[in-house]
């Protein structure tokens, strides 16, 4: 028999997914760490490593880095989207920021800051009534 080789560690909620891609595509993987032993506390922290036979270590790591990319392709419109949000949301802390800095009396800080958290609840009200994409 031959000798198992690591070809990716993983946490325990994406171990039956790598493992039944690697298997679609005929290879024979093995988990050598036992996800059920370790701490409750600890399983989202643990990576669990995966192995093949060192026979079939080339065409599996090609396996993996395929399910990569598409994975990345997968994300990339989401990524896009959490990018731009966050770059709004620093934008308009400076600029708020700005305003505390640059007033004195702080009538226009609480003003900018009242006409902020009345954005966002209009902003969170229609994102909850909003009809979900199916």
């Amino acid at each position: 028999m031959a000798e198992l080789v690591v070809v990716y560690k993983t946490l325990g909620p994406d171990v039956s997914r790598v493992v039944g891609y690697l298997r679609s595509r005929n290879l024979n993987p093995v988990v050598l760490d036992d996800a059920g032993k370790m701490g409750a506390y600890r399983d989202q922290a643990q990576e669990i490593r995966i192995a093949v036979p060192e026979t079939e270590r080339d065409m599996a790591l090609g396996v993996l880095a395929e399910m990569e990319h598409k994975d990345e392709a997968r994300l990339a419109p989401d990524v896009k989207v959490a990018r731009g949000v966050v770059l709004l949301i620093v934008v308009i802390l400076a600029l708020v920021a700005l305003i505390g800095l640059l007033d004195r009396s702080g009538k226009w800080y609480l003003a900018a800051w009242f006409a902020l958290v009345g954005v966002v609840a209009i902003a969170l009200i229609r994102s909850a009534w909003r009809k979900p994409k199916t």
